[in-house]
């Protein structure tokens, strides 16, 4: 069986990861210490490591420098559950951890994580008809018992990306979309980062660390951009994905976007900062005037 070490802290979380790895098939290790997550390696040679954002006596990025300095476990993936540390977090995208995962997480969030990196996993079981339904029934039969769905949404578009190696995934409430946008950039990174807001799904391409296009509320480009980072704002819980992708899944999509990564972020906080300029303007206006009292 596959191996997987987890080195937690927490035992609660810790005894929770390791009975799902379990029941989906890995052979686990867990370890609540980073030297003691370092022993391990070397007794069971993991095909993957999970690792918290503190593992007591260091953090999990400082594990993951001295997992990538031994020559043995150099190329062992390595998934990083930063939380809500954002220097760690911030860390890790510009290192390249093999997939990070920012912000409030599930058990089944990393089992589905660990099976993408090492390519082992149980499909999933088909889903039973409830008693009353149509699931059993024939194709007609259901097309006329269904309602009519409403109309699809306008997709966004999505290039081949590498599913797992490379993978930056977790809520903006762990990193904000500037931060998270610069530290793309930084890295000189080539692939998508898709995002899923209450107001809609949006993306950005990247391409060697330049922002090449954008989409999102029928928007697209510059324009796209900016209403992606201004509904960001006003919902911190959204979730994010960043997958690299070679350059040549980039050619099917269109290049709207040639301004700098620091120059679309500058636009984007003066439009923001005209904004509540003109918010409190128009306060002053409306404000009623008191009345003069002769003394």
């Amino acid at each position: 069986m596959p191996k997987v070490l987890v080195a937690v802290a927490d035992a609660d979380k810790r005894f929770a990861l390791q009975q799902e790895l379990q029941a989906a098939g890995y052979e686990v290790s867990v370890a609540p210490s980073g030297s003691f997550a370092l022993t391990m390696l070397e007794w069971d040679r993991p095909d993957v490591i999970v690792s918290a954002a503190k593992v007591d006596d260091m953090d999990g990025y400082e594990l993951f420098t001295l997992v990538r300095r031994d020559p043995i476990t150099k190329d062992t993936p390595f998934i990083l559950l930063a939380g809500r540390d954002r220097p760690i977090a911030l860390a890790a995208a510009e290192t390249g951890v093999d997939m990070t995962i920012t912000g409030d997480f599930t058990v089944a969030t990393v089992v589905s994580r660990v099976s993408e990196l090492i390519g082992h996993g149980r499909a999933p079981e088909p889903a039973r008809p409830r008693p009353g339904s149509t699931a059993g029934a024939p194709a007609a039969a259901r097309a006329a018992a269904a309602p009519a769905a409403p109309p699809a949404p306008p997709t966004v578009p999505v290039i081949a990306a590498e599913p797992a190696r490379g993978s930056f995934q977790g809520s903006l409430g762990a990193m904000d979309l500037p931060e998270l946008t610069q530290v793309i950039a930084l890295g000189g990174k080539t692939g998508q980062l898709s995002l899923g807001l209450s107001s809609g799904e949006g993306m950005i391409t990247f391409e060697r660390g330049r922002v090449v296009h954008a989409v999102f509320a029928g928007k697209t480009g510059e324009a796209a951009f900016g209403a992606l980072i201004l509904a960001s704002q006003r919902e911190t819980e959204a979730r994010f994905c960043f997958n690299r992708a070679e350059g040549e899944a980039l050619a099917a999509l269109p290049r709207t976007i040639s301004r700098s990564v620091e120059q679309l972020l500058l636009n984007v906080a003066k439009e923001i900062d005209e904004g509540t300029q003109g918010a409190a303007g128009r306060r002053d206006t409306a404000a009623p005037s008191r009345p003069h009292r002769e003394g």
